[in-house]
């Protein structure tokens, strides 16, 4: 909250606006496409604003509100608040039952009303609270042991935005492989089904749907050369690439052969980053707790996307209640123990990730602006990242304190 403060009297001081121009944008350009459902050129059109980005089965949520409300818009946006909200009441009071003092109630309500990813979130129309409801339904059913519930939950947040996918990793620690499996099976379903009926056949529907990606290439992933709001490790490659394209070209070299750069690193990249994550789960995050686990693969469909923008970031309210939880009802019982260190820094970059930081900036002597407010965030969430990979965090949300033999346990401090 503190930082919070800081950071608007920041941009207020310095003349910044706090959010970007495009209010809404991303609900209603695309819901007056999806007004179309059900005409074949549906996707194919040119004639609206952009094309659209996303796998065919996100257009059924926006479907959902263009169908069923005279106003979709503010239909989402109440569905988007209301569902924040409600999560927030009902994790207000599972906390309250573990610790009764008021700190932590300030910190959970403190979260949602101050928190800057919920609010650029609303600001922007994302459906990416959509994703964050069945990542979340997702996360407590699989705490419940409703593997099947939580697999098609994830599957469909899966068929909606790719990065969630990486869940599917928690059903190989449990070595539940048929559920692993069922969880892509219902994601190659969803998508199917979606394409089929979107229509008039499978085939065109994919290819229209296919046409989007150079627009995404050309818009969002080569032509934002300094990356805004965009907390990605493909957006910090890029600001490196600017910044030393900046500092080397000669006055006869335009700065638009930045791009060629650019498209080089978007290769090596897509091959790198698939490779890279699964080495990462097969040497170290499958020996971890499951906690460590679920945050790190939360953290990761932030970082590994090509393009994450700041909305992305309502994922780390999941890891950061998860978190939260383990240090109260286990650390603080005497359950569990982890370094004062790891937790000064999982909270601190907490506070810095869910903080606005558009105003850091900096203006050379020929007028050109490198932001890197959002390359802030993602040196944060690697710091989480690192923590996690570091530290075990075994917890009775998990089950993983649940698991292990009585004498193993810790014995509560009295003192």
């Amino acid at each position: 909250m503190l930082l919070t403060a800081v950071a608007v009297c920041a941009l207020a001081i310095r003349g910044h606006r706090i959010f970007d121009p495009y209010w809404f944008t991303d609900f209603t350009y695309l819901a007056e496409r999806v007004a179309h459902f059900g005409e074949p050129d549906m996707l194919s059109r040119t004639d609206f604003k952009c094309p659209f980005p996303y796998p065919v089965p996100s257009i059924y949520a926006y479907l959902f509100f263009v169908r069923l409300f005279p106003n979709p818009l503010a239909a989402y946006l109440v569905f988007a608040i209301l569902s924040f909200f409600v999560a927030t009441c009902w994790f207000s009071l599972h906390v309250k039952r573990i610790a009764p003092g008021w700190l932590p109630q300030v910190a959970v309500w403190s979260t949602l009303l101050f928190g800057f990813p919920l609010w650029y979130l609303i600001v922007r129309g994302n459906i990416e609270a959509v994703i964050w409801v069945l990542i979340l339904l997702g996360i407590v059913a699989y705490t419940r042991n409703r593997m099947l519930t939580s697999a098609i939950l994830w599957a469909l947040a899966t068929s909606m935005k790719i990065s969630p996918g990486l869940l599917f990793a928690l059903f190989l620690a449990k070595r539940r492989y048929r559920i692993f499996a069922i969880a892509i099976a219902v994601t190659v379903a969803f998508s199917v089904l979606a394409l089929a009926g979107v229509g008039p056949t499978i085939r065109q529907a994919l290819s229209d749907s296919s046409k989007s990606a150079p627009w995404v290439r050309d818009t969002y992933l080569l032509g934002r050369v300094s990356p805004y709001f965009d907390e990605s490790l493909f957006a910090t490659t890029k600001q490196a690439i600017s910044l030393y394209h900046y500092v080397r070209r000669t006055e006869d070299q335009p700065f638009g052969s930045i791009f060629s750069g650019m498209e080089s690193a978007l290769r090596i990249y897509t091959i790198l980053i698939p490779i890279g994550a699964v080495l990462l789960y097969w040497f170290r995050l499958r020996h971890l707790p499951l906690l460590n686990q679920c945050i790190a693969c939360i953290v990761l469909l932030i970082l590994l996307p090509q393009v994450s923008y700041e909305y992305k970031l309502v994922q780390m309210y999941l890891a950061w209640g998860a978190f939260l939880l383990f240090l109260l009802a286990d650390v603080a019982a005497g359950r569990a123990e982890i370094p004062a260190w790891a937790t000064h820094v999982f909270l601190f970059s907490c506070a810095v990730i869910f903080v606005p930081l558009n105003s850091l900036a900096v203006i050379t002597h020929a007028g050109h602006i490198f932001i890197f407010g959002a390359q802030v965030k993602t040196t944060f969430l690697l710091l989480i990242l690192l923590t996690v990979l570091r530290v075990p965090m075994p917890s009775s949300l998990f089950g993983d304190l649940r698991a292990l033999p009585s004498d193993s346990q810790p014995e509560p401090d009295l003192n």
